[in-house]
């Protein structure tokens, strides 16, 4: 697909010279990341557990919150955490009970199936919850938009305390008390907390309360909980800079000293050799997760997070490892399927995708969506469809403000929910013609042509003689990397093909030897193997790359990872 380059507005010479300590390349990664100060650098290049976390009884509804999860380990009373299916709501959930269990109390855990019940609470399970004599739910990754159930659990003499991020409507439910950095009025200073990274902030608020009374679990206790921020953090793709990039820094050695075995025997069975980084917890871990929740039932990925028996961790890994290959092949077997259809004449790809079937499980139609978002670069609405209504999930392009359309045909829909780049739904069929036209009439107005063609953002033009270890080293002071903290984009002009060919399955990779007049460079693109077909030797081309390392029988040397070419 065609691809507009656009390389970064450089950074000012006052911001140039303010830190003359700094190369050229890392002062221009500094200022794309919108990090301009003394503070926020060394934030972001040294974060500190002590100094960079802040205060949780900033966030408003924490001190409510506490108090009430405080009064009812005095009271011994019944707690019930109502945790979501995804990695996020797994891991808050595990950080919460195990906090609650250190101190004495052994939470019932409700996470719901999420092909019957669907997201966040339900009326059905509300009564449930009460007939095993709750007298106190937790909401960890949901809760923000269910008024009825909210309602139906104080009839039925139950407390709510709401931990959330989901995006706040202006109506909130009656719960007594709400945690959600969202929230209007709120004054917390970071406001892209994953819902775990909310249940860590109760947490932290709980024990600081705690302690101040009486001395119940040792300091620093909840660091060791920073290994399921860490996942969730990255798994539901939050930003990581602020608050977020501490947490994930301090989660990931955590991580590596590894003490759950749950985790250990994760690792083990997706044969994770290298070191841990954002790429391990988003694509090797976070997956495993979340395939559990997507293709039977999550309360296995909650299990393997806090179960104590290793023989249990080699069994809940293996199960986890085995869905998690089962819904790669029924995800890529569906693309396949909606492909098909945008290829057909009546399918045509507009400015919005809308598509659903009876035979595709709720649980991958948003990692459908997600897939067909990036190959088409349009917004794509992927749903089931059932007796009477159906279910999906939405993605978009950064133009397009996803729940902002879906909030539009609200009178439509039964419930949704979401973020700008993410949203699910439920429709009744008798009005699902009508939300597709409704969506498309949005989409038709607010997107222009030029913002269906994909934007890269490079940082910066490089020379070949800039690019050595040196240089390497400087850009892995960025990481982790993840969302509003990529990996760096280079660009090299007028390099020349010495050779090239086609690499791995189905010939799909680019595999490439460059050359300038004073240096030359191996190059790797993934999935660019059809660039065989338009270029030839001698061509001279435009490199857009990720600079990285390839490893082989002990020697290091550096690599292009070409994201995109064109032929001078």
């Amino acid at each position: 697909m065609q691809k507009q380059w656009k390389i970064n507005k450089k950074a000012p010479k006052a911001f140039l010279n303010k830190f003359p300590e700094y190369s050229r390349m890392t002062l221009q990664l500094l200022w794309d990341r919108k990090l301009k100060t003394q503070k926020a650098i060394d934030e972001f290049f040294n974060p500190d557990y002590d100094e960079d976390l802040h205060d949780p009884f900033l966030m408003k509804g924490m001190k409510e919150a506490v108090e009430r999860i405080a009064k009812a380990l005095k009271n011994k009373e019944k707690i019930t955490i109502f945790g979501d299916y995804d990695a996020d709501g797994v891991c808050g959930t595990a950080i919460l009970s195990e906090t609650l269990k250190a101190l004495g109390n052994d939470p019932d855990i409700y996470i719901p199936d999420r092909n019957k019940e669907g997201y966040g609470l339900n009326l059905e399970a509300v009564k449930e919850v009460a007939a095993k004599k709750t007298n106190l739910i937790i909401t960890i990754d949901c809760g923000i938009t269910d008024f009825e159930e909210v309602k139906l659990a104080n009839k039925l003499g139950m407390d709510v305390v709401v931990v959330d991020h989901h995006e706040v409507h202006d109506k909130i439910p009656t719960a007594v008390a709400i945690v959600n950095p969202c929230q209007k009025g709120e004054k917390y200073p970071f406001k892209e907390l994953a819902a775990a990274g909310v249940a860590f902030k109760v947490v932290q608020a709980l024990l600081c309360q705690i302690r101040a009374t009486k001395y119940e679990l040792p300091e620093s206790w909840e660091k060791w909980l920073l290994d399921l921020v860490a996942i969730a953090t990255v798994a539901d793709i939050m930003p990581l800079l602020g608050e977020n990039r501490t947490l994930v820094k301090y989660g990931l050695v955590v991580l590596a000293q590894a003490k759950r075995l749950g985790l250990q025997e994760l690792m083990k069975t997706a044969r994770i050799k290298s070191t841990l980084d954002a790429y391990t917890l988003g694509y090797i871990i976070g997956p495993r997760l979340n395939a559990a929740g997507r293709m039977a039932h999550a309360t296995t990925a909650y299990e393997v997070l806090v179960t104590k028996s290793k023989k249990e961790a080699e069994t809940l890994a293996r199960r986890l490892n085995e869905k998690n290959q089962e819904r790669q092949r029924l995800t890529n077997r569906i693309i396949q399927e909606v492909e098909s259809r945008l290829n057909l004449p009546a399918g045509g790809r507009g400015k919005l995708i809308f598509q659903g079937d009876e035979n595709w499980p709720i649980g991958i139609v948003g990692l459908i969506a997600g897939r067909i978002t990036d190959r088409y670069y349009r917004p794509t609405v992927i749903f089931q469809k059932t007796k009477d209504e159906s279910k999906g999930s939405a993605r978009s392009i950064p133009c397009f403000n996803i729940i902002e359309a879906i909030s539009e045909c609200k009178e439509l829909l039964k419930d949704f929910g979401g973020h700008p780049g993410a949203a699910g739904f439920t429709v009744p069929n008798k009005n699902l013609k009508k939300f597709e036209q409704r969506l498309l009439k949005f989409a038709n107005k607010k997107i222009k042509k030029e913002d269906l063609i994909p934007l890269l953002n490079i940082d910066l033009e490089l020379e070949p003689e800039e690019l050595n270890f040196e240089i390497y080293e400087e850009i892995q002071r960025f990481a982790p990397f993840g969302k509003e903290n990529p990996r760096p984009l280079f660009l090299i002009k007028d390099l020349k093909i010495s050779n090239f060919r086609a690499v791995g399955n189905n010939c799909s990779h680019l595999k490439m030897y460059l050359t300038s007049k004073i240096k030359g460079f191996q190059a790797i693109g993934f999935g660019l193997g059809d660039f065989c077909d338009k270029i030839k030797q001698s061509d001279k081309v435009d490199v857009v790359f990720e600079l990285i390392t390839d490893e082989w029988n002990g020697a290091r040397k550096l690599q292009l990872k070409i994201i995109d070419l064109k032929k001078v």
